[in-house]
């Protein structure tokens, strides 16, 4: 029977379709599979099967229930019908392609949620790191692939069904029109359609055990970006989009009091006791994408960040910090409220959250700072003008405050342009009222378009630009009487970017700078107390004199007393550092992707512990809020 073809056709077609995905992706990403060979190539096909068959039974469904109804009708509309539904289903399923494809380069992680939050904030920034190629290609690619799905599903449909010529009149053949033998075997075709209809839940769940299909059930390699090319995109994107919303369930690793017990013993909100009460101005500068890899003093490269090679020297200079996470949404609410990067949410994209968060600005301004927020770009994106106006900020200056010759550049206004309008505004400060000022830059983001000219590739260009922007504000700043009262903090925002193809599990990349600069640091320090991007609150109102108990993640780096220990997140996994190690947990495995040191299971049992309790504050504040 023809309906029971097109059925098996349609399922195999959208598994094949599946599994050519990966092959693309492997092509595209050969150079980042480490020794892989042709036998790893098709044991990615063979485990990844199991999704792209997940995803052919999700998309089999309706097929089916238009199968059995063409037992019965065979007119224009139920063909009008398939074809749109082949045609619209074949545009996601290729976006999802094309996506996987396009942000993998930057992310190093399968498809899932994350696009979203930045296309529903602020679309124009979502795009703004796209090169002109990728304009063309990325549209092309979906496009045909487009195409491609819908000439081998609808056409294929179509002929099946209705003959060579793919096409029908209007026509019905209700049953009591039909010979009774013929209505016995429709009916008899419409039941056996119902059961292989029912059997698609098989593979839909991956089997009839208990457990049920989930990103990792394809994971099969200790190469982690194998395990990745594995995964079906339009799978995992769904996934984390139905999954995102449960903090409350989410990383249950252990009861809550040996959490608790464990927790504990890696926080510190108490006061340094010889901490004395200071009013100084307080400038932050998150700079973007920057790392200790590119500074002169990793070895790696040399001359593309001089002023931060001599702010470092000059001032106190943390040399054994590590970022947050991955993106500006996430290590900017750890800079500037102390809260750990979360490896399946943004906070920041969550304002009933995000906003009763701790924060420096929410703390200064109670003290009587005045507060700023400049960023060049459109704070609408990832909701991140909630969380600044939510958080304490008194004013924000962004991309839209300055005129449009100064918006030049992809990510709106170059950094030295945003630099001067602090400056002008640090000089026309009222005397004697402290402030808080908070930077983030943006030229040195993808596609890294600054305008400077350096001879280096884009991406250390970029970096020089940023850091000659940063030279000449800092220059600038020397220069005013308020300097001998103020503290600079400089830190990139999220991990490094360079070089291009890092390994996100990978430890090195998460090694950041942090520098304390301005006229309150009388003498260069090097600091080697371990710590992260969280810690930078407690640290300066440590500085300040000022209670930080409410920062529950933030450990004063100046108290000898501390725990040493960091945290940092991707999705979907966590890492842990601490003076007997380091290690990265895959979540999705259930597996060390990578560990050093002499006590591996302890601190896998300390990142666990964290992120727990880390979501039970998340889920604690979202009750709350929602009262």
């Amino acid at each position: 029977m023809k309906q029971i073809k097109v059925f098996v056709l349609t399922f195999a077609l959208w598994t094949v379709c599946g599994m050519l995905s990966k092959i693309l992706f492997l092509t595209c990403y050969s150079s980042l599979m480490g020794e892989a060979d042709i036998s790893d190539y098709i044991a990615v096909l063979w485990n990844g099967a199991i999704l792209d068959s997940a995803i052919a039974g999700y998309l089999t469904i309706i097929p089916t229930l238009l199968l059995i109804v063409s037992l019965w009708y065979e007119g224009k509309v139920l063909q009008y019908i398939g074809n749109t539904y082949f045609a619209i289903v074949g545009f996601i399923t290729a976006v999802a392609y094309v996506s996987n494809i396009g942000l993998y380069g930057y992310w190093g992680f399968p498809l899932d949620n994350t696009p979203l939050l930045y296309l529903k904030t602020s679309p124009s920034d979502a795009f703004a790191s796209l090169l002109w190629w990728q304009w063309i290609v990325a549209p092309a690619g979906i496009i045909l692939i487009s195409i491609a799905i819908y000439a081998a599903f609808a056409k294929t449909y179509s002929r099946i069904i209705y003959g060579r010529k793919g096409t029908v009149k209007d026509s019905a053949m209700p049953a009591t029109r039909m010979s009774w033998h013929k209505a016995l075997r429709s009916l008899g075709y419409s039941m056996l359609l119902i059961v292989l209809g029912a059997s698609l839940i098989i593979p839909i769940r991956g089997g009839l055990s208990t457990g049920t299909n989930h990103t990792g059930t394809v994971y099969f390699s200790e190469n982690i970006r194998l395990n990745h090319a594995a995964v079906n995109p339009v799978f995992s994107f769904f996934e984390a989009v139905n999954h995102q919303e449960n903090i409350a369930t989410k990383y249950r690793f252990m009861d809550d009091g040996e959490a608790t017990k464990i927790f504990s013993s890696l926080t510190h909100t108490q006061l340094r006791a010889n901490a004395e009460k200071h009013s100084y101005n307080v400038v932050i500068v998150c700079l973007e994408s920057f790392s200790k890899y590119i500074m002169t003093e990793s070895g790696h490269v040399k001359g593309v960040t001089p002023n931060l090679d001599k702010l470092s020297e000059e001032g106190v200079f943390f040399t054994n910090i590590y970022a947050s996470s991955f993106r500006t949404d996430r290590g900017l609410v750890s800079v500037l409220s102390g809260l750990p990067a979360q490896p399946t949410m943004s906070v920041m994209d969550m304002p009933r959250i995000s906003t009763s968060l701790p924060s420096l600005a929410k703390t200064l301004a109670g003290n009587g700072y005045d507060t700023h927020f400049y960023y060049g770009g459109d704070t609408n994106y990832s909701n991140m003008k909630s969380y600044i106006v939510g958080t304490g900020f008194n004013a924000i200056t962004a991309e839209n405050d300055f005129p449009a010759e100064k918006r030049i550049c992809k990510w709106g206004v170059p950094d030295h342009f945003l630099l001067e309008n602090v400056l002008d505004d640090i000089k026309k400060a009222p005397k004697g009222k402290a402030f808080f000022k908070a930077i983030m830059t943006g030229s040195s983001h993808e596609p890294y378009d600054a305008p400077y000219k350096s001879g280096m590739i884009p991406e250390l260009n970029a970096f020089a630009y940023a850091d000659n922007s940063l030279g000449m504000f800092i220059d600038g700043l020397k220069k005013l009487p308020v300097w001998e009262n103020t503290l600079v903090v400089l830190v990139p925002d999220h991990f490094g970017v360079y070089p291009p193809e890092i390994d996100n599990y990978k430890p090195w990349r998460y090694e950041i700078p942090l520098i304390l600069t301005g006229g309150v640091i009388k003498e260069p320090r090097r600091i080697d107390t371990l710590g992260s991007q969280v810690d930078i609150s407690a640290t300066v109102l440590g500085m300040l004199g000022l209670d930080h108990s409410d920062f529950i993640y933030s450990r004063d780096l100046f108290d000898d007393s501390i725990p040493h220990f960091a945290f940092f997140s991707i999705p979907d996994a966590i890492g842990a550092v601490d003076d007997s190690g380091i290690i990265v947990y895959d979540n999705t495995s259930n597996k060390l992707i990578h560990s050093e040191g002499t006590d591996n299971a302890m601190q896998t049992l300390k990142a666990k512990a964290y992120v727990q309790k880390l979501y039970d504050d998340l889920a604690a504040r979202q009750n709350k809020t929602a009262k």
